[in-house]
């Protein structure tokens, strides 16, 4: 017999007995005629008086649930269950405890860094260098709306329909003909429309993983991609980055010891740390993906917002034997409220992929994919690709002429050229979240770059976004930014210049 008692409930635990004797007799698991435990067995099995279960008894007793016989002890006599919630036999709807029903899962993290962070984003005063969106005020709103109003006026109720689960058929066909002039050659078959990458990786990490396998993937790396994984239960390979990319000797290694499914990369203007893999290494990935037959995903989100006169090809580009599958989102490009994004690969796992997304959504609004795709064939996203360009580079460059004038000695960074953001490494002995927090103070937002890792590291890093505020704010939040490491390398002084009195005030034995 499993009695739980809450002893911190305002419920008295002789009530508690009661009533969960009570339903189990209701209900026939405890059936008419069987006997309970005598009182002081009860009792002590539960933990509780015997005058706790005495008053039990009797109240079950008072009900005409239960009868006390002398030496025959308390016997069940379950009388006919009544409709009327007034009655004492009255049994009511058993409240479900929906974690009991839950499938075990890892969760993201609780970790209170990122709720705070959150927390911090929302106020009006702060200058935030966390956001990693694009900037509101540079969103094409007039193109946009009569993309809209062109196609609800030309086939409204066609846009108010289903369409197919792997995407209305000319938008697949757009992308398709703007990934080939990217260099990428992919058929609108092999594109999967999708409620944003995200819901790609999702998609991908569902129809490739079951718990424990393993996913190489880059250390740092993007957030989500670190939730999505970890949800699955795979267990993360972080491999570690330089200049050009991911490190292939280390791959390599982990590659031929742990055998893993899936090989995660954002080899354009990565995420978080804006670096780009280099020609040579994409060359060597694929060639290290061929020989141990291993699946890559190539999340590329930003890799139309470069700021040179060079515009990168996707590692699919490179591809000639079907081992990418490839993300990417108009989440960075135009609004991340679309929610609208796509997978490119081979066919059979669009399929697979498509068969798992109509499980979930059906498909991915009609009328959005729909203004889109006319947003593209008016020239529009090009037209807003060529102008917000110009402008992030100019977002870059002035965070890092603040950087350069106002940043103490020991602060070092990255210049990326694409994306939205810098990588920065800390001075020595001063953590990133320690920062995060004299930041707030001084109204100014960052990522610490611990978040972005699988296994702990980056404690000493912090990611700064550049693109999300306004331009005139960035030199002001840089100012705020180093005022407060200014802070924490005066304390981290004082503290080491303390150290030193006290050990030299030490007897010397």
């Amino acid at each position: 017999m499993m009695l739980r008692l809450e002893r911190d409930s305002r419920t008295p635990l002789y009530l508690q007995i009661r009533n969960q004797l009570r339903e189990m007799i209701l209900d026939g698991t405890l059936s008419e005629g069987s006997r309970l435990p005598p009182e002081r067995k009860m009792a002590a099995a539960l933990g509780v008086n015997r005058t706790t279960v005495v008053n039990a008894y009797r109240e079950l007793a008072a009900d005409g649930l239960v009868e006390g016989h002398v030496g025959r002890g308390t016997t069940i006599c379950r009388p006919p269950l009544s409709s009327s919630p007034q009655s004492p036999t009255y049994l009511p709807p058993h409240p479900l405890v929906w974690s009991e029903y839950f499938v075990p899962r890892t969760e993201g993290s609780r970790d209170p860094l990122l709720r705070d962070l959150m927390a911090l984003l929302t106020r009006s005063d702060v200058i935030s260098f966390a956001a990693g969106i694009p900037a509101p005020e540079l969103y094409p709103l007039d193109d946009f709306q009569q993309a809209m109003t062109h196609v609800l006026n030309a086939a409204g109720q066609t846009f108010l329909q289903p369409c197919p689960v792997e995407g209305y058929y000319p938008l697949r066909q757009t992308i398709a003909r703007r990934m080939a002039r990217r260099g990428a050659t992919v058929r609108a078959e092999n594109i999967l429309i999708v409620t944003g990458s995200q819901q790609g990786l999702d998609l991908i990490a569902r129809a490739f993983l079951r718990t424990g396998d393993e996913v190489v993937v880059e250390a740092p790396t993007y957030l989500g991609a670190l939730h999505i994984f970890g949800a699955v239960g795979a267990s993360l390979l972080g491999m570690p980055l330089d200049e050009e990319g991911m490190r292939m000797d280390v791959l390599e290694n982990a590659l031929v010891r742990y055998r893993p499914k899936l090989i995660y990369t954002l080899p354009t203007f990565q995420n978080p740390s804006g670096c780009t893999m280099a020609p040579r290494r994409r060359l060597q990935l694929l060639e290290l993906a061929h020989r141990h037959r291993v699946p890559i995903v190539e999340d590329d989100p930003y890799g139309e917002l470069y700021y040179t006169d060079q515009d990168p090809s996707p590692l699919l580009a490179l591809d000639q034997d079907g081992y990418v599958i490839y993300l990417s989102t108009f989440s960075k490009i135009l609004f991340p409220g679309l929610r609208l994004g796509w997978v490119a690969a081979p066919r059979p796992v669009i399929e697979r992929l498509s068969q798992i997304k109509q499980l979930a959504d059906l498909h991915c609004s009609t009328l959005i994919q729909g203004a889109v795709h006319e947003f593209c064939q008016q020239g529009a996203l090009d037209r807003h690709l060529e102008r917000v360009r110009d402008l992030y580079r100019q977002r870059r460059d002035a965070m890092l002429a603040a950087l350069a004038e106002v940043a103490p000695a020991g602060l070092e960074w990255d210049e990326p050229q694409g994306g939205f953001n810098l990588w920065c490494r800390l001075p020595a002995g001063i953590k990133a979240r320690q920062l995060m927090a004299e930041a707030a103070r001084q109204r100014v937002a960052l990522v610490p770059g611990e978040v972005f890792y699988p296994d702990g590291g980056g404690q000493e890093e912090m990611r700064l976004n550049f693109s999300y505020p306004p331009i005139a704010q960035i030199p002001e939040g840089v100012q705020r930014l180093g005022v407060a490491l200014t802070a924490l390398l005066k304390k981290r002084k004082w503290v080491e210049e303390q150290h030193d009195v006290e050990f030299a005030a030490q007897p010397i034995v």
